[in-house]
């Protein structure tokens, strides 16, 4: 029996995408700034000072998730369970297939499982795409690049606790 793997937020997969809106929050804030200097009105100023505040909460509320230290993703040789998403064990005899989707920086794993999954996972953000086609039902999805693994990692690491899940590359 292998040891479970516990994955945890990678700092930088956090980071780094909060750097946007903090940008595009100070870009807003110089603006409602120069538009206060100039004596703009006031209506305007202030729709532009919230759209400041709102960019730099975004940014704030997915930085925060770069110091979050707790267990995000297990996988064991019972199965996986993704706290993310509903926080449900999938067992190992549930899943037919995985495979990893990347491009652009962000990586994916997709589970296709026999039946449909619980409802918390089902009704989980990342899934919220297959509730809406018609086709998919069957998929779980799993975001890994904010993880402290590569997705990579990820399926050998399948591969050895659940050697009868087929991967597809």
């Amino acid at each position: 029996m292998s040891a479970p793997l516990e994955l945890r937020n990678s700092v930088t997969g956090k980071i780094f995408p909060a750097i946007g809106p903090f940008i595009i929050g100070a870009m807003f804030g110089f603006g409602a700034l120069q538009g206060l200097a100039s004596g703009a009105d006031g209506g305007h100023v202030l729709v532009i000072a919230l759209l400041a505040v709102a960019c730099l909460a975004l940014g704030a509320s997915i930085a925060r998730g770069a110091f979050d230290t707790s267990v995000k993703v297990v996988l064991d040789s019972q199965g996986f369970r993704d706290r993310r998403a509903g926080d449900v064990l999938v067992p190992w005899r549930d899943v037919r297939s995985v495979r990893l989707t990347s491009g652009k920086g962000s990586a994916m794993l997709n589970f296709e499982l026999i039946e449909e999954p619980p409802d918390a996972i089902k009704y989980a953000p990342a899934n919220a795409l297959s509730r809406i086609l018609p086709f998919g039902k069957t998929i779980v999805h799993m975001e890994v690049s904010s993880l402290d693994v590569r997705g990579e990692d990820m399926i050998d690491a399948i591969r050895q606790l659940a050697p009868h899940v087929v991967v597809a590359r």
